[in-house]
């Protein structure tokens, strides 16, 4: 257990912050036991730190999805920090010891034939001891690390409330605009059957070309894309300015990603994504820049 836990001289808050890990020790003596003793090994944030995140089912109730076990980013001093980090290495430590020990001494009761008179008593013993130790230094050591398992499991708690109230307003916000009638389409038939797709909210870009079919009233994102299912054209393009607007208004995904969450496909084709790809709704970029693609068929 030790191994998850850096030495305090390498651990330190960046922008005031530093990445919590839970993990539940082991009980080794076998049998149910809710074991309440939680170890909070802390580090250093890296660049691709997350804590879990939330998604949404379709009654809009918050669903946390695990991304790197349960983990967070936790406001802390330098202080604290180094508090929380010693008192790990010493909770960890002491679990790591005994619990060796104990497996040692269960090695050797098992090892000894029972026809040994001497050695077989003996091992039985020792196995004894080493299980009334292992249960001492379990509780004394629990008991010690309490005071800042509470604290940091107080502070998770609240961080992670906080991303739970961003998680919603999110999909309040993606709803919202999935809803907004803001989108429409034209037909250029000149040529290969090519769907324009802009936002009558939202200066066309330089990719809109002129159409040979009137401009069709907004309609909100689900009917741009049946109507666009129903045309199947052969060429699909989307205003850049459209597209950037829109990311922009989602504040943290891409278009791309957006339109896969809520139709599981590439909104450039209308198919599903390679095996393999993604369907997160974490951001992936985003140009902002017009799309083009052939239109597959849902």
């Amino acid at each position: 257990m030790l191994s998850l836990q850096e030495a305090a001289e390498l651990v330190e808050p960046k922008d005031g912050k530093v990445y919590v890990l839970e993990y539940r020790p082991p009980w080794l003596l076998g049998g149910w036991r809710a074991h309440p003793d939680r170890f909070f090994p802390v580090r250093t944030p890296r660049p691709h730190d997350a804590p879990r995140g939330f998604r949404f089912s379709t009654t809009g109730r918050p669903l946390l999805v695990d991304t790197d076990g349960d983990s967070c980013l936790v406001p802390c001093t330098a202080q604290t920090c180094r508090r929380w980090v010693e008192g790990a290495v010493a909770y960890a430590t002491a679990v790591d010891g005994v619990s060796a020990e104990l497996v040692a001494a269960n090695h050797r009761a098992r090892s000894v034939p029972r026809w040994r008179r001497f050695a077989a008593p003996l091992a039985l013993r020792n196995w004894k001891t080493a299980r009334r130790r292992y249960e001492r230094v379990m509780r004394e050591a629990g008991e010690a690390y309490k005071p800042i398992r509470q604290e940091i499991a107080q502070a998770m708690g609240i961080e992670k409330d906080k991303a739970g109230e961003r998680a919603r307003q999110a999909h309040l916000r993606k709803a919202e605009l999935a809803e907004r009638p803001v989108w429409g389409w034209s037909m250029a038939t000149n040529g290969r059957p090519t769907a324009y797709v802009f936002r009558h909210d939202v200066p066309a870009g330089d990719g809109i070309a002129p159409t040979s079919t009137p401009m069709n009233p907004p309609v909100d994102l689900p009917g741009l894309r049946q109507a666009l299912n129903d045309l199947k054209p052969v060429q699909l393009r989307w205003d850049s300015t459209a597209i950037s607007q829109t990311e922009r208004e989602l504040e943290s995904m891409s278009f791309e990603s957006w339109w896969r969450e809520l139709f599981y496909e590439d909104y450039r084709t209308f198919t599903l994504p390679p095996p393999g790809r993604s369907s997160s709704s974490r951001y992936i970029g985003g140009t902002g820049t017009s799309g083009t693609g052939g239109f597959g068929g849902y």
